[in-house]
């Protein structure tokens, strides 16, 4: 589990990318290189498959 010191605190991320684990992924800043606060992504393995919940909708 993260603390609060463990997400990005940056007022303007110039970019964000993705961090991949098997659960699903976060989106994290470039600038510090830490995850954004409401930015996990879970997987759903429902059919098998990785699929981010956002796909299903």
């Amino acid at each position: 589990m993260l603390n609060e010191n463990d997400y990005c605190k940056c007022a303007h991320p110039s970019s964000i990318t993705a961090t991949v684990d098997e659960w699903g992924y976060w989106d994290t800043c470039c600038d510090c290189n830490k995850p954004l606060e409401d930015g996990f992504h879970d997987y759903n393995h429902y059919d098998g498959k990785d699929h981010d919940n956002s796909d299903l909708y």
